[in-house]
């Protein structure tokens, strides 16, 4: 591989044969891993053919420091406990000694150089040596510059030359600095300040390393964000207001100011006119329009609104008919929204609907919408079958569990993120979002459903001042 060397002239390398305990190594050399069996065969080797080449080391003051060789200084040590001895350049060398060429003194940026263009060369280095040595390289050629830049100052004529670049690195190493070449050493520097974090080090590979390491940094993001944010939050963060979402929308909400859309609109389909739920709705009713043209209306006006408030990284929730959800699917993408090509199914394990009551069956399902403004990503990869079961009913028709919205909110949002539900119905938002450290803003048109609502807000107000929060 290509490689800026000359860090010591040949003329300069002295052989002698010194005691093994004279020789240092350092603690921050590339390899760190030795294969038994492979040192076993180098030692079977050195016993039956002799020495084939001595160590180099370096002088440091009076200490003698490797800089290339350790496996046979480790090799020729085992064998000295055993008593063993070898031949290097057709003689015994003394028991306990070991050939090795000296550099001299070298300065501790041509002593950096030394060892990496050694180490460099090798083929059996773990990704985390490899990783580490070209992290060490690139932070070795910015020293290198530095030093020049301060040895032939400006005022002398020399042109500074331009700081030392990942993709300079990248070229030294690999002959290329093109795409994944570049990328490439860019994940090793970053990667190799991290080698002393376990999970880290124990990766496979270069790339599972670098993925494990936003993740945790994202984590620790986070919990530092939610310790911020618990310190002052208060269930009279979140906010209520008893009006048509979309006037307050366009009246009173700024563009770009919510993280995460969740709410169970309308679904167009004459919910009001049910009369079923197999006895298990009596005296609950929709208290709202559910045709099919107030739907269409709403919704394609709602997903507007929803995309112009909604932050440049924002995720959407949105609650539907089977047979409404390519048509709401069209609103969504044509407001800018990406919608994710199949909703989420939710399993309601002890409720659901029977259409037909005499004949079955009980529907226990229904649809979410899932959407993406920007390019959001998700705190975790979770199914799109969310089992639930059902709350204790506030005589809502449509009431939705606590459990279900947790469900959907952990997947998108961060302490301190800001949540809107449009239709809040009996305030299932205001929980799940207090859980998540989340601001709620919600609209209620209903008079009825507004007052469950505020009940809940009410509720997590009476917790707090029983010290039932954290």
């Amino acid at each position: 591989m290509p490689r800026n060397s000359g860090a010591f002239p040949l003329g300069a390398l002295k052989l002698q044969i010194v005691p093994l305990s004279q020789v240092e190594i350092a603690s921050n050399r590339q390899r760190q891993e030795f294969d038994p069996d492979a040192l076993q065969e180098l030692k079977n080797s050195i016993e039956d053919r002799g020495l084939m080449h001595p160590i180099v080391v370096r002088h440091e003051g009076s200490r003698m420091i490797l800089v290339a060789g350790e496996r046979r200084l480790r090799a020729i040590d085992d064998m000295a406990e055993l008593g063993s001895q070898f031949n290097f350049d057709g003689k015994e060398v003394p028991l306990g000694s070991i050939p090795v060429v000296t550099l001299g003194e070298l300065t501790t940026l041509e002593a950096e150089e030394a060892e990496l263009d050694e180490n460099l060369k090798r083929r059996d280095l773990t990704w985390q040596e490899t990783a580490d040595a070209h992290a060490r390289l690139h932070k070795l050629r910015v020293a290198q510059q530095q030093a020049r830049s301060k040895e032939f100052p400006v005022e002398q004529g020399y042109v500074a030359t331009p700081s030392q670049t990942i993709a300079d690195t990248a070229k030294e190493i690999h002959g290329r600095s093109d795409g994944a070449y570049q990328d490439n050493v860019r994940k090793e520097i970053i990667v190799a300040r991290h080698l002393d974090n376990p999970v880290i080090a124990k990766a496979k590979n270069l790339d599972e390393a670098f993925k494990l390491l936003k993740k945790q940094e994202e984590a620790d993001k986070n919990r530092k964000l939610a310790a911020t944010v618990g310190e002052t939050f208060t269930s009279d963060i979140h906010q209520l207001v008893n009006k048509d979402c979309l006037t307050h929308m366009r009246q009173f909400m700024s563009a770009e100011s919510v993280d995460v859309i969740l709410t169970d609109p309308p679904y167009g389909m004459d919910a009001d006119q049910f009369g079923d739920g197999g006895g298990k709705m009596t005296g609950i009713e929709h208290h709202y329009k559910d045709d099919y043209h107030t739907w269409k209306h709403l919704l394609s006006q709602f997903a507007k609104e929803i995309y112009r408030i909604a932050k440049p990284q924002a995720h959407a929730y949105l609650f539907c008919d089977f047979d409404r959800f390519h048509e709401l699917k069209d609103f969504m993408q044509t407001a800018g929204w990406y919608v994710h090509r199949t909703p989420f199914v939710v399993h309601k394990l002890d409720s659901g609907r029977v259409p037909l009551p005499d004949r079955g069956p009980r529907r226990q399902w229904e649809l979410v919408l899932y959407a993406i403004k920007g390019n959001k990503t998700t705190t975790h990869i979770y199914p799109d079958v969310i089992p639930c079961t059902a709350d204790k009913n506030m005589s809502h028709g449509a009431q939705k569990p606590v459990a279900l919205f947790q469900n959907l909110l952990q997947r998108s949002v961060k302490a301190g993120d800001v949540v809107f539900d449009g239709f809040a119905g009996s305030g299932t938002i205001f929980e799940a979002a207090h859980t998540y450290k989340c601001q709620a803003i919600a609209c209620e048109l209903n008079p009825e459903y507004y007052g469950m609502a505020m009940k809940r807000l009410q509720a997590l107000k009476d917790n707090e001042t029983l010290g039932l929060f954290p």
